[in-house]
């Protein structure tokens, strides 16, 4: 390959100012990943808003994918920097990683575009000295795929795992010890995959055959889910988007995982009804829709701001029964008694690595263990608000025992007043572990990994 000023002949490097913007955007968003407590969703959402869609795709599959992969993406150049690896600029390794996720995982822009860009970014932000160490440790990336196939059959089992599907090693043993090394390599491919997204049909505000047949007239693949028919897989979300379903209200974007802690609470027209941790709202919303305005919901969440994404999300719906209020759910500050109280958990979110790709690098297993005080505050909070033979579902989308059934366990042990509900009858056998609980795996159930138990209140 010949030096990076021979990569483009000058006619054509005009044609790559819009592609370096989009990549010096990805770097900017990594960056922010790596160096604020800022999470790579909330970021898309907010700095894409002013680029082309083509580039807000561009933007979007490497910054997923760069998050997917950050680890194997590391080993790699760990293994071509002379050097402490782990000292290297931030926006410079950004500037590696991106670059090396395109050379292994996408193959629209030629190897010479994507090591031109690199470098001329590392010059523009830099100084030619880093522009060079760029393009070296990329020409020496596409040199060497045999080293790396080596030096990963020198790895022991876990490492070699680990680096393979980038997971955290102590994320992986952890699993490997409950699960066993075949069903966490599903569980670690489900992750590491594109996530599917699904819909939940409005039912006050569409009909399902209607809604189908719409979808079917404009040629949007799909697929209707066999155990809960309200919920609909869309398999080309950018077509569907066109139809404007959800701002009309027909549907709501919503993980079939989520609608299950709400199918167990089952709420009633005439019920007064706690969403202890409301926003953004998706449980909310099937609670009211199912109270058909003639119970209440009290939604509420500590964060005013996602109350406020909530109720623009019920004013789209058509949604009145409900009072959204800003508190802290250990602490109530309500009057009165409920029949029924979600309590959606605060978790480390292990089951939903697939679309919060970097919580895999933000949360640490000390994390999951200081999880369940929390959880626990949440539990005995409801426990003092719920009416005599009322219901409580606690729920999370972690996949984690210690914020789930230990969670709930231990709450039982200091309150006999409570008892589990069987739910063999009220869901697919496939859903239910033990009788009395609700685990979904993102690699069994094609969706997210969560969690649900619903108790009662004897007395």
């Amino acid at each position: 390959m010949k030096d990076n000023e021979d990569l483009l002949s000058i006619e054509h490097r005009a044609d790559y100012q819009s592609q370096i913007k989009a990549r010096t955007k990805i770097i900017e968003i990594l960056t922010k990943v790596d160096t604020r407590q800022a999470y790579s969703d909330k970021l898309l959402d907010r700095e894409l808003v002013q680029l082309e869609e083509i580039d807000r795709r561009f933007v979007t599959e490497i910054v997923n994918g760069v998050l997917r992969w950050r680890l194997r993406l590391d080993w790699y150049l760990n293994q071509l920097y002379l050097g402490e690896y782990e000292n290297l600029i931030t926006d410079v390794k950004n500037n590696l990683r991106s670059s090396v996720y395109q050379l292994v995982y996408m193959d629209k822009v030629p190897a010479y575009a994507v090591l031109y860009e690199a470098v001329e970014i590392a010059k523009e932000k830099y100084n030619q000295k880093t522009a060079n160490l760029v393009n070296a440790i990329l020409r020496n990336f596409l040199r060497q795929h045999k080293k790396f196939e080596f030096l990963e059959s020198q790895l022991n089992v876990l490492e070699k795992f680990s680096i393979r599907y980038s997971h955290p090693k102590w994320l992986v043993q952890r699993w490997i010890e409950y699960w066993g090394i075949d069903e966490v390599k599903l569980l670690c491919e489900a992750n590491n995959s594109r996530p599917r997204l699904s819909v939940r049909i409005n039912e006050e505000r569409a009909k399902r055959d209607a809604l189908l047949r719409l979808l079917e007239e404009n040629q949007i693949s799909f697929q209707a889910h066999d155990d809960f028919e309200n919920f609909v897989w869309i398999d080309n979300f950018q077509d569907f988007r066109k139809l404007d379903l959800i701002n009309r209200g027909w549907v709501s974007v919503q993980d079939i995982s989520t609608g299950i802690p709400v199918l167990l609470l089952d709420p009633q027209p005439a019920e007064r009804i706690l969403d202890m941790c409301a926003a953004p709202g998706g449980k909310a919303g099937f609670i009211v829709e199912k109270l058909a305005d003639k119970g209440r919901l009290f939604a509420l969440d500590r964060h005013g701001s996602r109350l406020h994404i909530l109720a623009e999300n019920f004013r789209k719906l058509g949604y009145t029964a409900y009072n959204s209020i800003v508190a802290d759910a250990t602490t109530l500050p309500l009057q009165g008694t409920f029949d029924k109280i979600l309590i959606d958990a605060p978790c480390s979110g292990y089951g939903v690595l697939n679309k919060r790709v970097d919580i895999k690098w933000k949360r640490t297993e000390q994390d999951i263990l200081n999880m369940k005080n929390l959880q626990l505050e949440l539990l005995e909070s409801a426990a003092i608000v719920l009416k005599k033979h009322g219901k409580l579902v606690y729920c999370t989308c972690t996949i984690e025992p210690e914020e789930n059934e230990v969670v709930v366990r231990k709450f039982l042990e200091g309150h006999p007043e409570f008892e589990l509900i069987d739910l063999r009858g009220l869901l697919p056998d496939s859903y239910i572990s033990e009788h009395y609980f609700v685990r979904t795996f993102p690699h069994k159930h094609l969706m997210d990994g969560s969690f649900a138990a619903l108790l009662s209140k004897k007395t």
